[in-house]
């Protein structure tokens, strides 16, 4: 797949999942990326919810009990880890960066409990910066469409995506992906049969899905 048939692929998408690019306070994104590794969105964001109703700034969170971010947080996975990474986070934002998210990706990588995908989160999310966070689905669509190697590293999948996509594409890619990852290009069992991007893709190789259809 080329940079032009990764672009025609996306925009057929941005047109089913209408997404806008907008951008939300950058620490309440910083506690969601922390909060999500390993979490569904159908868990992390009650859990964020009601951390964030009790303490909506480093400053405040700092001043919590561990023991209470975990009552707070649970159950999302690993919530004894993520209690402790979040309050360490939040000293490092106090200490190094004035109490604010910085908005460049080497500074927010030195946060505990930030990697490569929770810092193109925030970038996109928090300050509409044009990167991918790549996660499970974004990753797996790219294999799938022959954009990157299969079993590319999500790493190496986000500096390749965001040299064959355009700035305005980058910002909406996460959303589209996941959406699309979700409800058709699923981990096992993907929906080929109703994919509006099939013709792009090169994961159907044997023709299974296609066969399928034929046969309805």
């Amino acid at each position: 797949m080329d940079k032009k048939q990764l672009s025609k692929a996306i925009k057929a998408l941005a047109k089913i999942y209408k997404v806008r690019a907008e951008t939300g306070d950058p620490f309440e994104i910083l506690v969601h990326g922390i909060l999500s590794t390993r979490t569904k969105d159908t868990t992390t964001f009650p859990a964020q919810k009601r951390l964030l109703g009790k303490a909506d700034s480093p400053y405040k969170m700092m001043h919590m009990k561990t023991s209470d971010i975990e009552k707070l947080i649970y159950p999302v996975g690993f919530y004894k880890t993520k209690s402790k990474l979040l309050k360490e986070a939040c000293s490092v934002l106090i200490e190094k960066f004035h109490g604010k998210v910085p908005r460049n990706k080497k500074d927010l990588i030195s946060i505990p409990g930030v990697g490569n995908k929770v810092a193109a989160l925030v970038l996109v999310w928090a300050f509409g910066l044009p990167y991918i966070p790549v996660d499970t689905h974004v990753n797996r669509i790219a294999q799938r469409l022959g954009a990157v190697k299969p079993k590319e590293k999500p790493e190496k999948t986000e500096e390749i995506l965001e040299t064959m996509l355009p700035k305005n594409l980058r910002l909406i890619t996460n959303h589209i992906l996941v959406q699309f990852g979700r409800d058709t290009c699923k981990p096992i069992a993907p929906k080929c049969y109703r994919c509006p991007i099939y013709s792009y893709c090169e994961y159907d190789k044997k023709g299974y899905y296609r066969n399928k259809l034929i046969s309805k």
